[in-house]
């Protein structure tokens, strides 16, 4: 799957072939005290669906995240990727989509921090049937702003892509979308939205890159500008309709970059699409 993938060179991060290593790098102060970058991985072998939890520091709350496939053949996909505030762990989950006979894991990563004011975690999720496409959106109590952007399906089998993780511009609300694949889904399934709120940060912005527009694999990089670092992250395809497949959605060990890989699935897909990265960055 990777030989395929559009290199991205990013200053503060490399992609080896199994996991992420972080370039040393000046580390600016903190909107949060004690930021910090954690990981886990799951087993690697050829169990359809795994998780990894990513534990934050005693002391510290889990603010973000993301996750990272390694294998897999374009044969498996994220369903859950999501910052757990009541143990604070960030979950990477992922599921096979068919019979995928070779081994693979998934790597979780956690952005923690002290608590910041306000500290709140938000969900909403779609109701449970059948229809092949849903839209959750969770939205921050007034007076409080995203930091970090969250999903999860249940039921999907693994025929359900997570399609976009959508921090809006005024970062009040994360919009979560989910495709059925090409094959389709015949049961029953629904959508979460998970969002972190806190009252408002210092410089808090929110950054986006985005993708070239054709039929290839991509990958690209939101970095967030000089003296802020990155406290929550989240991504989108836009023409993919369940046949592009997030294979990384996280941030870079320096908490400077959010990362989207994405690869389109076995069959491929014969019109263009694009990939956009969001950073929620603050000082």
């Amino acid at each position: 799957m990777r030989n395929r993938l559009v290199r991205l060179v990013l200053a503060a991060l490399v992609v080896t072939g199994s996991a992420l290593v972080g370039v040393a790098a000046a580390t600016p102060a903190s909107a949060v005290p004690g930021l910090v970058f954690v990981s886990g991985v799951s087993a690697s072998d050829s169990t359809s669906s795994k998780e990894a939890l990513a534990v934050c520091p005693a002391g510290t709350r889990i603010l973000g995240g993301g996750g990272y496939l390694v294998g897999g053949g374009r044969q498996v996909g994220f369903t859950r990727l999501q910052a757990l505030g009541s143990s604070d762990r960030f979950a990477a989950g992922a599921a096979e989509n068919g019979a995928y006979a070779s081994s693979w894991r998934v790597h979780a990563y956690g952005i923690c921090g002290r608590a910041p004011a306000g500290l709140q975690y938000i969900a909403f999720h779609t109701v449970s049937d059948s229809n092949s496409y849903k839209i959750a959106t969770a939205s921050c109590p007034a007076g409080k702003q995203l930091i970090s952007v969250g999903a999860r399906t249940t039921n999907g089998g693994g025929n359900v892509v997570i399609d976009d993780l959508r921090p809006n511009t005024a970062l009040t609300s994360a919009t979560v979308t989910g495709y059925e694949d090409e094959a389709g889904h015949a049961g029953d399934w629904s959508l979460w939205s998970y969002g972190v709120c806190a009252n408002p940060l210092p410089g808090l912005q929110l950054v986006t890159a985005t993708s070239a527009v054709n039929s290839a694999d991509k990958a690209v990089g939101a970095a967030c500008p000089a003296g802020k670092r990155l406290h929550g992250l989240g991504a989108e395809t836009n023409g993919g309709v369940g046949q592009a497949i997030h294979a990384g959605v996280y941030p870079d060990a320096a908490l400077t970059t959010a990362v989207d890989v994405s690869v389109e699935d076995p069959t491929g897909i014969a019109g263009n699409w694009y990939t956009r990265a969001y950073a929620i960055c603050a000082t």
